[in-house]
């Protein structure tokens, strides 16, 4: 006798799978419903005690051409004071001034905008200096601040925070600017940097 198909059981098996995913849901929605606190408190992390980190490097920007590693990404509103204008950059940080034969130390990667519509050339700068270098490798500190290029001072800028080795970082950084080759548009900047950290 040829064998027969049961018309009941096979087209039960992916209602009952179905079953189980749903119940698997409901549960794992009823788990989520259940953690109603946006924010809990926790016991203050045990400190070591902080310690001051002097870091010095130097900071490559190339403005435009095939190595370029910063791109314009909002035009110039007023030729005057670069009022409008925002960049992107990937630039290289490095032990020595020279780029391209100095030790790597990581990367500054962020933005710089002219917010200002009057005569003072400014621009502020919000950015993540990632190292790659030594026992700060894979560790970062975060800058921001004003940069008053044509004032011929040096710029104070804030550490506002860090990763890594730098958690729960502050300080401040003192850039100064160091060269210019006008053929590569490279600018090369000092950057002395004071980092509180535990």
């Amino acid at each position: 006798m040829a064998a027969t198909k049961s018309p009941v059981f096979l087209p039960l098996v992916p209602t009952i799978a179905t079953l189980l995913v749903l119940a698997a849901a409901a549960s794992s929605f009823s788990a989520a419903e259940s953690q109603t606190s946006f924010a809990t408190k926790k016991q203050p992390l045990t400190m070591k005690k902080a310690k001051l980190t002097h870091l010095h490097f130097y900071w490559s920007n190339i403005r435009s051409g095939p190595e370029a590693t910063a791109q314009i990404v909002a035009p110039i509103l007023n030729n005057a004071t670069f009022y409008g204008m925002v960049a992107l950059n990937d630039d290289t940080l490095t032990l020595g001034p020279n780029p391209d034969n100095s030790t790597s130390v990581g990367k500054a990667r962020g933005l710089y905008h002219f917010p200002s519509n009057t005569t003072a050339l400014v621009y502020e700068m919000v950015y993540n200096f990632a190292f790659t270098y030594g026992d700060y490798n894979g560790s970062s500190i975060s800058l921001l601040g004003s940069v008053f290029p044509t004032s011929g001072t040096a710029n104070e800028l804030s550490v506002a925070g860090g990763t890594g080795v730098f958690r729960f970082a502050r300080g401040y950084a003192v850039l100064n600017f160091f060269s210019f080759d006008p053929v590569r548009t490279l600018v090369v900047n000092e950057l002395d940097v004071y980092v509180s950290h535990y």
